[in-house]
């Protein structure tokens, strides 16, 4: 397995079998910062009606599950993003957390939401993905 480092165009993610979505606050490809309070606003109401995701995560995602790696909860502004994010999928997600990290808030939305926590350490999931 080779790390993309570049993103690819929908059209050819459409024929991977597993693609990498990372909504939030990344610097590729244009620099897109979540800085403020108003970006978020600005970027959930764009996520509300669709616009920004890609066609190929569209697709993909009805009726299936997210598995959120590395991302905490513990803001109520990603928990809001994260709600968003799964829109029209599936009822039941997972989250990769660190066992004993979670906040009373954190596992509360876990719950809520329907997010099943993976209770280990983000190293040894790599290692476990890395080989298999």
């Amino acid at each position: 397995m080779t790390p993309m480092e570049n993103e690819v165009d929908s059209v050819a993610a459409g024929n991977w079998t597993t693609v990498l979505y990372k909504p939030h606050g990344g610097v590729l490809p244009a620099r897109n910062f979540l800085i403020s309070d108003a970006d978020y606003v600005e970027v959930l109401t764009e996520i509300d009606i669709q616009t920004p995701i890609p066609e190929v995560i569209k697709q993909r995602r009805i009726g299936r599950s997210f598995v959120f790696i590395g991302c905490r909860f513990d803001d109520q502004l990603l928990r809001i993003y994260a709600r968003q994010i799964t829109k029209r999928s599936a009822n039941v997600h997972y989250a990769l957390v660190e066992p004993d990290a979670l906040s009373r808030n954190e596992r509360s939305f876990l719950l809520d939401q329907g997010l099943i926590p993976l209770a280990v350490a983000l190293p040894r999931a790599v290692e476990i993905l890395l080989a298999n």
